[in-house]
C-alpha cells in the first residue's frame, strides 16, 4: 500500500469564492480515492457552512490569526502546526503572499512546497508586487497555476504546472425544472430577459459597471431583469447605486446562495466584467449550465470551452457588451462534450499525480 501523503493547504478564507470551491472539489475526490490527508490552515473567520462541508468530505482544518493585523502571531501559529501535523507538502494557495507560509515551511524542512497562483494581476500594493514575487520564488520548490496567464503573472520565466479550476459539471447541467421553479419564487415569468452574475461583491468583480450595463439595456428591454448574487464590503455601495436608478425595481441583489446551480438555469446571460481574475470558477460553472457567457477580456481566454462565450473589454463603455448580449441568442442553451479541463472527474488524478511525484524527487534524493 502506498504511503499516505500528508498535504497542508493554506488559504486566506474559507467562504463562497473560487479557491475554497477549487480546494474543495478536488479534495473531496482525493480524499475518496487515495491515500491522503488534506489539511485546511485559514485566516478570517470562515463561513460556517463551507467549515462543516470541508469537513463532511474528510478535511482537517485549523484557524490562524490574520497576518495584516497580527503577523507574529500568524507566523507562531503556521509554525505550531506545520510542527504538529509534519505535512509531507505545504500547498499555498495565496498567490503573491504565498511566501508566508512557505518560508515558514522552508524554515521546518518541509521538503515540497508549492506555490498557487489563483490571479493574474496585481491585487495588493503594487510597490510590493516584485518583492513578493521574489519571495515567493525563493520559498517555493513548486509553482501551480490555475491558468496560463496566472502562472506566466506569478513566476514569470519560472516551469509550472496548470492546474485547472474544475468542478463537477454535472452538478451544474440544465434543468427546466430549476429555472422555473426559481422564477416562480422570485416572481419572474418566463418571458423576461434575465442578466445575471455571481460572485463576492467587490471591486475585483465591477457589479457597478453591471449595472450601468443593464440600465442601459432595460431601457431598450423593459421587460428584463438583473439578478446579482453575492456578499461583500461593496454591498451597501451597490444598493445605494441600485436604488438611485430609475430601473431599480427591475434589479435584484441576492445575499449568496447554497444553490448557484439554480440561478445559472434561471440566467439567461451570465455576465462578470471583473477588472483582473485568474481563472473565475463562476465562469466555469455557468459554461457547464450552457447559458450564455459574457466575461470581461482580463480573464483567461482559456476559461472557454462552450461556444456561446464572448470576451469584451471593459474600458470602452457599456456599448460592447449590449452588442455581445446582442450576438447571443435568448433563452438558448448549448450542450458540450465533457471530455475537456473543467470536467474534475478528470483532473484530480493530475493533481494526485504531481504529489506523488514530487514526494519521489524528494525520496530519491534523501
Amino acid at each position: 500500500m502506498m504511503k499516505k501523503i500528508k498535504v497542508m493547504h493554506f488559504v486566506s478564507g474559507l467562504g463562497n469564492d473560487g479557491v475554497t470551491q477549487v480546494i474543495k472539489n478536488y479534495t473531496s475526490r482525493l480524499n475518496q480515492s487515495y491515500n491522503i490527508e488534506n489539511i485546511i490552515v485559514y485566516q478570517h473567520h470562515a463561513d460556517r457552512s463551507k467549515i462543516d462541508e470541508l469537513q463532511k468530505i474528510g478535511d482537517k482544518l485549523y484557524e490562524i490569526p490574520y497576518k495584516s493585523k497580527h503577523p507574529f502571531a500568524n507566523l507562531y501559529e503556521t509554525c505550531k502546526i506545520i510542527k504538529k501535523e509534519k505535512p509531507d507538502i505545504v500547498h499555498a494557495h495565496m498567490s503573491l503572499l504565498s511566501f508566508y507560509p512557505l518560508f515558514v515551511a522552508k524554515l521546518l524542512g518541509i521538503k515540497v512546497r508549492i506555490a498557487h497562483a489563483h490571479i493574474a494581476q496585481d491585487n495588493v500594493n503594487p510597490k510590493l508586487v516584485k518583492i513578493f514575487k521574489r519571495l515567493t520564488l525563493l520559498f517555493a520548490n513548486h509553482y501551480l497555476a490555475c491558468g496560463e496567464l496566472a502562472g506566466k503573472y506569478l513566476f514569470n520565466e519560472k516551469k509550472f504546472d496548470v492546474l485547472y479550476n474544475a468542478i463537477d459539471q454535472d452538478k451544474f447541467k440544465f434543468n427546466l425544472q430549476k429555472r422555473k421553479g426559481l422564477r416562480e419564487k422570485l416572481g419572474i415569468n418566463k418571458n423576461t430577459i434575465i442578466l445575471g452574475t455571481l460572485g463576492r461583491l467587490t471591486e475585483q468583480k465591477n457589479q457597478l459597471f453591471l449595472i450601468d450595463i443593464f440600465n442601459k439595456f432595460n431601457k431598450e428591454n423593459p421587460n428584463s431583469k438583473l439578478i446579482i448574487v453575492g456578499v461583500g464590503e461593496l454591498e451597501s455601495q451597490i444598493k445605494k447605486k441600485i436604488k438611485s436608478l430609475q430601473c431599480s425595481k427591475n434589479i435584484q441583489l441576492i445575499s449568496g446562495t447554497k444553490d448557484p446551480a439554480s440561478y445559472y438555469c434561471m440566467f439567461d446571460y451570465f455576465l462578470l466584467p471583473s477588472l483582473y481574475e485568474g481563472l473565475p470558477v463562476s465562469a466555469v460553472e455557468a459554461q457547464a449550465s450552457g447559458v450564455n457567457t459574457i466575461l470581461s477580456d482580463n480573464i483567461d481566454k482559456d476559461v472557454k470551452y462552450n461556444s456561446n462565450v464572448i470576451f469584451v473589454p471593459i474600458n470602452n463603455g457599456e456599448k460592447p457588451w449590449l452588442d455581445a448580449i446582442k450576438k447571443l441568442e435568448f433563452n438558448k442553451r448549448v450542450n458540450f462534450n465533457k471530455d475537456n479541463n473543467y470536467n474534475i472527474d478528470l483532473q484530480y488524478h493530475k493533481l494526485y499525480q504531481i504529489y506523488n511525484k514530487l514526494i519521489k524527487l524528494v525520496d530519491c534524493k534523501i
